[in-house]
């Protein structure tokens, strides 16, 4: 942003003179202290990054559940198709729901377990089950056939390899045949979910994630021994995807084990490396049967453009795609011997200056421990005092004497400042960078850059061609 922008209503850029002027004003004129950009540009350029490291032929999928990761599941799922992905993820029916009614005609596929409600929507939005069992199954079956439908519904099965949270046993596969014969119903697709896939072993998977993959490779081979393979078979989550399927990486996963031209992003497809294949098999896995990648990969967080091993900088050529911004509203001198924010968790040791910013765990900041953390004014971090309050935190500014209300505050922005970073603000708080993202509260008025433009929502739906919804 330019050197005027702190004058200006943020984020939606019109001084105010011209509001003043206006009689009635929509919500998005009205000026927010603070805000989250979304940078479509860089889902898209994570897109073609993920898409480099599998074959032409594999699927990508998009978790956009949690609304996106807390990135709005709207814009994300407009740009990400626009990008080449294929599905769509949710964890709810609900959550497919308002995708179709919005717009959305892409695959989606509910990642969480079908139930017998969720039965009379699944048909009426077009939408994709999980299959969690047999007797669900039988369930869905029958319900279709009291239906007398004329096309059987695509359906993927739950398998627990191992994470032991949803799906059907592997060891049970005379019910998972039977879920095969059942009519009304197409299995298209199957999958598993990996429990330590972010906990690599030196070079190597994690042995939780190798039994894993062994044990969905096993029953893969089964299937399709009895001619019952579905055509979509899948597993690979961010980090299985991103340390296990590139040609170039060999088997390492350490960051000074890839030459910085080895993670850039290329645009033509990638495919599995003799290196990547010899490791697989070493580790039991069949890789002419799919190893990690098989027919379709998941990489969430990933494409959110943060890394899944949450180092900082990452590894990998992905861009975050969320920053969080605030602005400064109040300046103030503090003497030597005050105490600042709740508790007086901070006790000025000299004269300070004091910039309080708009930005707390109200609007998904985390709280955390008192006198941690910082954020950038004018390019200089700026510790946080004290306690960070619900509206607002405290932070020393002593160091700019030409810091004025108005100026931008960089919150959480890892392209500005590694200090900064999603990652880095996930492990300060402990967590991991998901927890941050879909924590983020939905009053933080959102502005978004798409082919290097920075736009409203409203400017962004004429763009997707969704100017009547």
């Amino acid at each position: 942003m330019n050197k005027d922008e702190s004058s200006h209503c943020q984020p939606c850029g019109r001084n105010t003179s011209e509001l003043s002027a206006v009689s009635e004003v929509s919500f998005i004129d009205i000026p927010h202290p603070n805000w989250i950009e979304i940078d479509l540009d860089n889902l898209q350029s994570n897109i073609r990054f993920v898409r480099s490291l599998i074959p032409k032929e594999t699927k990508l999928l998009l978790p956009v559940k949690a609304d996106a990761y807390g990135h709005g599941s709207l814009a994300i799922s407009f740009a990400a198709l626009e990008a080449g992905v294929d599905f769509l993820g949710v964890a709810h029916l609900f959550e497919g729901i308002a995708l179709r009614k919005n717009g959305i005609k892409a695959r989606i596929l509910i990642l969480g377990p079908c139930s017998e409600s969720d039965f009379p929507f699944l048909i009426e939005y077009d939408l994709t089950p999980s299959i969690p069992d047999l007797e669900t199954a039988e369930l869905l079956s029958l319900y279709l056939s009291d239906l007398q439908c004329k096309n059987p519904i695509k359906t993927h099965i739950q398998i627990d390899t191992g994470m032991h949270r949803f799906g059907i046993d592997p060891a049970d596969f005379e019910q998972i045949e039977k879920i095969f014969d059942l009519p009304y119903l197409e299995i298209e697709g199957m999958y598993s979910h990996f429990a330590t896939a972010d906990m690599p072993n030196n070079s190597q998977m994690h042995p939780a994630m190798q039994k894993q993959l062994s044990i969905f490779d096993e029953l893969v081979k089964k299937l399709e021994a009895v001619g019952k393979r579905p055509k979509i078979c899948h597993i690979a989550n961010s980090p299985a995807t991103l340390l296990f399927a590139n040609e170039t990486r060999g088997g390492g996963v350490d960051s000074g084990a890839f030459p910085p031209s080895a993670l850039r992003a290329e645009e033509t497809g990638g495919g599995k490396s003799h290196a990547v294949k010899a490791r697989l098999s070493e580790e039991g896995v069949d890789s002419s049967n799919g190893g990690i990648v098989y027919d379709m990969v998941r990489p969430g967080i990933a494409l959110y453009g943060y890394d899944p091993l949450g180092k900082c900088p990452s590894q990998f050529n992905i861009k975050p795609v969320l920053r969080l911004r605030s602005t400064v509203r109040a300046l103030r001198k503090i003497a030597k011997g005050e105490g600042v924010s709740y508790g007086h968790f901070f006790i000025a040791e000299k004269n300070i200056t004091v910039a309080t910013v708009a930005i707390g765990y109200g609007d998904g900041y985390f709280r955390g421990e008192p006198n941690s953390g910082v954020i950038f004014i004018q390019n200089k971090p700026c510790k946080i005092l004290g306690r960070v309050c619900m509206d607002a935190c405290m932070v020393d500014v002593s160091d700019i004497p030409s810091v004025k209300v108005g100026d931008i505050a960089e919150c959480i922005n890892g392209e500005f400042s590694p200090l900064i970073s999603m990652e880095s603000f996930a492990a300060e708080h402990r967590t991991i960078s998901y927890e941050i993202t879909t924590r983020m509260a939905r009053r933080l008025y959102r502005i978004y850059r798409y082919k290097n433009k920075m736009l409203r929502w409203d400017e962004l739906q004429i763009l997707f061609g969704l100017s009547n919804l």
